[in-house]
């Protein structure tokens, strides 16, 4: 799945910034299904693939805002934007932002 991420660098080190990039970077990459000790990490694209546009973007939307929560609490998505490109295919832009508390 192609997608772009946006993170706010606000109130994290530096260190913590590449960390938890790195670590959405990873999240977001893996198909559901995929990883032998945790079957639920990743997105789960099957789900979502031929559903109408605005379905999907909808569906997918919360898939990442669902597994971010779960996986990475160190940030929030503030909100999700898509690009389309003439085969259809969603890509989404993630802006996230550190989350209260950590």
């Amino acid at each position: 799945m192609e997608y772009h991420i946006d993170l706010d660098s606000s109130g994290f080190t530096m260190e913590e910034f590449q960390d938890v990039k790195l670590c959405l970077e990873t999240l977001l990459s893996i198909v559901s299904g995929t990883q032998a000790l945790d079957r639920d990490i990743g997105i789960n694209i099957d789900k979502i693939v031929g559903y109408p546009y605005e379905i999907a973007k909808n569906m997918l939307s919360l898939e990442i805002i669902e597994k971010v929560e779960t996986y990475e609490p160190r940030v929030t998505v503030e909100s999700i934007d898509f690009e389309g490109n003439m085969e259809g295919v969603l890509i989404p832009i993630i802006h996230f932002r550190k989350s209260e508390g950590h």
